[in-house]
């Protein structure tokens, strides 16, 4: 009776899958996708480093007043309403996905370079639509990426803020960099920085969908609270969208205002510079936190009130001081928003339609922005800085929805007092 026992514990052992390791060892097609993936964030959030800071002191050399300017900014927001979720669908088809993320990166180059000859209100107008249709879906694109490579992976979450920081390294450079140049360039060499730095992004797209990540054989185990919950799924599509949009005051005309006080290029990326290290230290760190529903629901609600806090604080007009130390803060608004809601989106949304979840949650955020982005043109000349209080009461109202979400985990027994209680040891080299 011993002998088939032994047999077949042997057999067990032989077919048995191996587990996939958690330190060292990666496949190399993962080794390969984790350096090109981050590339890829680094080049792409460049770009937005130098756009959106930068690009309205573009707009106002093209001599286009505050309204225009407040326009062109939302109407390529409203664009990605449309582009993002039909992107996504595609998204959700693995053998179309590389290509998407190549075609749109590709557009982007066009786009841009066509706009250093538009002229007028109209034509820029129209550019930058076409730009954000191909533009927006960019970062949902490389998100379904990333979180596909990771998937059956410990400490998916972690791996994921490790390699998306590299996204706000390359925003804060961006930062840094585009500021000082304008200190010595004039305004048009925006178009250029743009171009170029579009250009990296493209090819970067290319180099990551060459890679061919091996299909991972265990899987870690999965919840399903929350699966089937449509409710969940929109309350918490709406909360975090509303947080990310909140920032349309700071994100559109905080750098004219900063201009407007005398403040150089320089420090104005320093400025936008110092909110991105807090980002680039959310995301290093906080991935511990986000283990499971119950570490996302409570750091999103946390990202909420200080996003809440932040811009009731900015409608004061701060000194510089004061600035500094609110641009602190955007790790949490931003960085802990994006991270936290990423992975409750995986959590809730029904299976093989997480790409398109992301992406609803891109065109929220992108149709609230849109419309804070256009009220605060039109109010920017007569309220100034007080146009922050509407931010505030965007970020507010998404601290809200939140509770829905909460009551409900607790219900379900999923929200215990403390996210320690989820928090695991960090693994001595991540790859």
């Amino acid at each position: 009776m011993a002998r088939p026992a032994r047999q077949r514990r042997e057999a067990t052992a032989t077919t048995a899958p191996a587990p996939r390791p958690e330190t060292g060892g990666e496949a190399p097609g993962m080794s390969r996708a984790t350096g090109r993936l981050s590339f890829l964030y680094a080049v792409l959030f460049f770009e937005l480093g130098v756009n959106l800071p930068f690009f309205p002191l573009w707009l106002r050399a093209q001599s286009l007043d505050n309204e225009a300017i407040g326009i062109v900014l939302a109407a390529p927001l409203l664009a990605r309403i449309i582009a993002n979720p039909l992107v996504g669908a595609l998204a959700d088809r693995r053998e179309r996905l590389n290509a998407a993320l190549v075609a749109c990166s590709v557009a982007v180059v066009v786009g841009t370079a066509f706009l250093a000859f538009a002229r007028g209100f109209l034509p820029i107008l129209l550019l930058v639509v076409a730009i954000a249709l191909a533009q927006g879906p960019l970062i949902a694109l490389t998100d379904t990426v990333a979180l596909r490579s990771l998937k059956g992976l410990r400490s998916a979450e972690l791996r994921y803020g490790r390699i998306r920081l590299w996204g706000s390294a390359g925003f804060a450079l961006a930062n840094l960099s585009a500021g000082w140049l304008l200190d010595w360039l004039p305004a048009s060499s925006i178009i250029g920085m743009l171009t170029l730095s579009a250009l990296a992004t493209a090819l970067a797209a290319m180099a990551v969908a060459r890679v061919r990540v091996p299909e991972v054989s265990t899987a870690p185990v999965e919840t399903t609270a929350g699966r089937g919950r449509p409710n969940l799924l929109v309350l918490t599509i709406a909360s975090a969208a509303l947080v990310q949009a909140s920032h349309a005051g700071i994100y559109g005309f905080s750098t004219l205002h900063w201009q407007s006080l005398g403040i150089s290029g320089g420090a104005m990326g320093s400025l936008w510079a110092a909110g991105i290290m807090s980002e680039i230290m959310v995301f290093s760190v906080l991935g511990y936190a986000v283990r499971g529903p119950t570490g996302a629901v409570v750091l999103l609600a946390i990202s909420a009130a200080a996003a809440t806090l932040r811009w009731a604080a900015m409608a004061l007009d701060p000194d510089i001081t004061a600035l500094v130390l609110l641009q602190l803060t955007h790790g949490l608004t931003f960085g802990a928003t994006h991270l936290s809601s990423v992975f409750l989106l995986v959590t809730f949304a029904p299976r093989g339609m997480v790409a398109q979840a992301q992406a609803w949650l891109a065109a929220g955020w992108a149709g609230a922005m849109a419309v804070l982005t256009a009220l605060a043109g039109y109010a920017y000349a007569s309220w100034g800085e007080q146009i922050y209080g509407l931010m505030a009461a965007a970020a507010g109202i998404g601290m809200l929805l939140l509770v829905p979400v909460a009551t409900s985990l607790r219900r379900g027994g999923m929200l215990p007092l403390l996210i320690a209680c989820e928090v695991e040891q960090p693994p001595e080299n991540l790859g």
